[in-house]
């Protein structure tokens, strides 16, 4: 074991491509602020492919350079061999892609010295725990849900597999820590919370300037309704439609906006169609942003999160630092980042008229909508500013790189109720 006083501490953070989701948010918020005196940090993506979208990806790379983040990916540092077994076995060369991609992180691994692995969700998780095994060097494995499914949800037997052998498992709410030590009994030491913390998203850009930008109405009295997320099943942004319909009835002078990205173009079309089936769609924008997230909040009057299934959405905290009312759902950890009327107003998930109701609200009500957004900023300013989240990851690496159980730690909760 090296002596900590002779370098830094190298960390390799491991993910499957960049795109402008959470976990990618949250690596980049740890990035700007780990002590580089005392860290050597990296990003390695292992399939530059994994987002479908070659804009997304390299509109988000492009902010961890901007950031001074050093980011690979695994085909520049270590190229696959040519090997004749492609040829003669193309099934079987396929089913064991995995094996050879954890075969050439660990070139990675040795050829950089790295002290501690961060890898982050299933696939690339998956793949990491792999090369950890073969040099020895520790794995933390950060996800924050299996696969989801409209009747529940379910951890694929890779992921399993994955949780058993690394040596420690990050998430980011109580409720994904809990249900994934009930996947690997007895274990409960390997298993930590630390909560998502995001600076304070900021732009230079005026609203009126975004409001063009966004093909949004450049009327001021006409208010924005919002959700940020991905545009997945999951997230809810059918649900948030079939309730902009309701409110639309009662304050028509209100705009809805979805943004985001996501590889499910069926979604995002059945989106499209139900926009015009309910008879909205000339005041619903649906549409991605490659550029900072500030942008995007300048408009935005009422945040609302429509999740069907969450663990601690980046959105959300994003949306209390600036003091946004917001009408979320209680899917996943939601509610433990949320306190229900105090800041901001929690409906179940998959309700359409709740969430309305709670729209409508905001909308009407004007005080309650701004001391909601206090108390959501104070409650951001106590928990999830990022300086918390990093003070945490870097006592967390430091002690996984040094092979310590800090048994007392486990499932630590968020220290956010």
């Amino acid at each position: 074991m090296r002596d900590s006083s002779e370098r830094r501490l190298r960390v390799l953070t491991v993910i499957d491509g960049l795109g402008f989701a959470g976990g990618e948010s949250r690596i980049l918020s740890m990035a700007r602020g780990l002590d580089r005196s005392r860290f050597e940090h990296s990003v390695l993506t292992i399939n530059s492919a994994a987002y479908a979208d070659p804009v997304e990806f390299a509109a988000r790379r492009s902010q961890y350079l901007e950031a001074g983040v050093a980011v690979h990916d695994l085909a520049e540092l270590a190229p696959e061999r040519r090997s004749q077994f492609a040829e003669f076995a193309p099934a079987l060369h396929a089913k064991t892609g995995i094996l050879r991609r954890a075969r050439r992180l660990a070139r990675v691994i040795r050829q950089q010295k790295v002290d501690a692995i961060d890898s982050h969700l299933e696939s690339a998780g998956l793949v990491s725990v792999l090369a950890g095994q073969m040099t020895r060097t520790p794995v933390s494995m950060t996800i924050y849900c299996g696969g989801w499914k409209p009747d529940g949800m379910v951890w694929p037997r890779t992921t399993r597999f994955a949780l058993r052998l690394a040596d420690r498992v990050l998430t980011d709410s109580d409720i994904r820590a809990r249900e994934m030590s009930e996947l690997v009994p007895k274990r409960d030491e390997k298993f930590r919370v630390i909560p998502n913390g995001i600076p304070q998203p900021s732009s230079e850009r005026s609203n009126s300037e975004m409001r063009r930008a966004l093909r949004l109405p450049e009327d001021p009295r006409i208010r924005v309704v919002a959700q940020i997320g991905r545009f997945t099943e999951y997230k809810g942004q059918s649900v948030l439609l079939r309730a902009a319909r309701m409110v639309l009835d009662r304050e028509p002078e209100t705009v809805f906006l979805l943004v985001g990205w996501g590889r499910e173009k069926e979604y995002r079309a059945h989106l499209e169609a139900l926009s015009r089936e309910l008879g909205i769609a000339e005041r619903v924008v649906m549409t991605e942003y490659p550029g900072s997230i500030g942008d995007v909040w300048k408009v935005i009057d009422v945040h609302a999160h429509a999740s069907l299934f969450d663990s601690l959405p980046i959105s959300i905290a994003e949306g209390m630092s600036l003091a946004k009312p917001a009408v979320v759902t209680s899917a996943g950890g939601i509610p433990e980042i949320v306190r229900p009327g105090e800041t901001g107003l929690v409906v179940p998930p998959g309700d359409a008229g709740a969430l309305a109701a709670g729209i409508l609200r905001l909308l009407r009500e004007s005080e309650l909508a701004a001391q909601l957004g206090r108390n959501a900023r104070r409650r951001y300013d106590e928990y999830y500013r990022p300086e918390r989240m990093i003070s945490a990851l870097e006592d967390y690496f430091t002690e996984l790189a040094g092979g310590k159980a800090n048994t007392g730690a486990a499932l630590q909760g968020s220290l956010a109720r």
